[in-house]
């Protein structure tokens, strides 16, 4: 017989795997299908991909770029996967970066631990990015954030390293250890919005989140292959409210939002499985680009719906699904919840629901937020509380019934004065006075009438 502690560890357990069945449902019944898969090369003597590891899309040029690992060589596609251009003789190509300002392709060559510059025209190579005082051992993943800083993860010295166009050295990151801020082999990085440093420590089994200067936040995962755990991680990207990282050993993505909470689990699109996925690129258009390097290809995944969350929801409005809606739009980050855009679409969601509390909610947020249309929201809010004032009356007191159009008349809705004052009248007294006050009205109107009958007697 199973005792009550027992019962109630089993009841956690089965509500956590009913959540996260749930949440890679949602994400598996989006991604169907494979938009497109790169395996072949327009070379007649090595025509195939051999272990790609990184991958990116080039801002501007929409051309995609390959690592093809173990062929030391740079393969660049279109869009529809047509080799554009092939760049061989590297050191085993890992990570990239695309400076538009300069024109420049950052490449890091882990075989010849050096970071190597390319034309972003040509793609030919033109020298070699030195770092000052810094001396590279096995170099991986490779990002350059808003204000163009470098991060370079140096993994086999365990460390990151950060520096300018120029090769200066700003700071590092981490050495190898167990504690927070060390690593023990690390592979990728990425920067979100808010300037923390997101880095996959691929032998710990975890992904370490950094402030800007370089102190521990938090991490992502353990080591083991449940839904909360990782095996030896690759890479990771942030965009917006998404992480994506690449569990290399457990062949599969895990998506979180920027607060850490798993959002779901691809691990098979269709009927096709990810085998040993390594680098993770997110294009303008909300694409993700992964170098699914066990099956030796790229693919293309559509992830529109998390990475264009705003057209995605809008678009569930649009089709009147709004449970679906209000479910999806569940999983936004409370910075992203506050965002009049958001809000806008939420305000509109209740609307269709017809949901009155809510519906005040979302305004008074608007009204406080979206400064542009401040008097419209001010307009709408007169209106919603005129209408709760109205539904109250028959069960609420008097005096919160007049709170509520006071509000109305706050924000500006003069139709709601009239109900404001009979109810203050009410409290006043009620209905005998009104009585009263009507008898007193007549008695001077009869007398008023009476007056103005003398008068047209007296004329004639």
């Amino acid at each position: 017989m199973m005792t009550g502690k027992k019962l109630d560890w089993c009841l956690v357990g089965f509500i956590w795997v009913f959540v996260v069945v749930v949440f890679n449902s949602t994400v598996e019944a989006q991604i169907n299908k494979i938009e497109l898969s790169i395996e072949e090369v327009a070379d007649q003597k090595t025509p195939y991909l051999n272990y790609p590891v990184g991958v990116m899309v080039q801002e501007g040029s929409g051309l995609v770029l390959i690592s093809d690992w173990a062929n030391d060589r740079l393969v660049i596609t279109d869009q529809k996967g047509k080799t554009q251009k092939i760049i061989p003789g590297l050191g085993g190509p890992v990570g990239m970066v695309y400076d538009s300002d300069t024109n420049r392709i950052y490449l890091t060559e882990q075989k010849t631990n050096q970071i190597r510059i390319l034309d972003g025209s040509t793609f030919s190579p033109v020298g070699e990015l030195k770092i000052q005082g810094i001396t590279l051992n096995e170099p991986r993943g490779l990002w350059m954030d808003d204000d163009r800083k470098i991060y370079l993860v140096d993994t086999m010295n365990s460390r990151i390293v950060v520096f300018d166009e120029k090769g200066n050295l700003i700071r590092t990151i981490g050495k190898e250890g167990m504690g927070n801020d060390e690593f023990y082999y690390p592979r990728g990085v990425s920067v979100d919005s808010q300037e923390r440093i997101w880095i996959t420590d691929t032998l710990h089994h975890t992904v370490k989140v950094f402030d800007s200067a370089g102190n521990y936040l938090f991490r992502i995962g353990k080591g083991g292959s449940g839904p909360d755990e990782l095996d030896r991680p690759r890479y990771v990207i942030v965009k917006d409210e998404i992480v994506i990282i690449s569990d290399y050993r457990n062949n599969r993505l895990k998506i979180h939002n920027t607060q850490g909470e798993l959002v779901g689990i691809i691990d098979k699109i269709g009927g096709d499985h990810l085998l040993n996925p390594e680098g993770l690129w997110i294009d303008r258009n909300g694409y993700l680009w992964v170098a699914d390097s066990g099956n030796n290809r790229v693919v293309k995944l559509d992830m529109t719906f998390l990475m264009n969350r705003e057209a995605y929801l809008a678009s569930l409005l649009s089709e009147e699904k709004i449970d679906e809606f209000l479910k999806e739009a569940a999983s936004l980050s409370p910075e992203k919840r506050q965002q009049p855009e958001i809000s806008a679409l939420f305000y509109a969601a209740y609307q269709k629901k017809d949901d009155l509390e809510n519906m005040i909610v979302e305004a008074e947020n608007l009204w406080m937020k979206d400064e542009e249309n401040r008097s419209n929201w001010s307009e709408e809010l007169g209106k919603l509380y005129y209408r709760k004032a109205t539904q109250s009356r028959a069960v609420q007191p008097a005096s919160i019934v007049k709170a509520l159009y006071q509000k109305s008349i706050q924000y500006g809705y003069k139709k709601a004065y009239i109900p404001y004052i009979w109810t203050s009248f009410l409290m006043l007294g009620g209905s005998n006075l009104f009585l009263i006050a009507l008898f007193i009205m007549l008695l001077v109107l009869l007398l008023v009438l009476y007056r103005i009958r003398i008068a047209r007697t007296r004329r004639w």
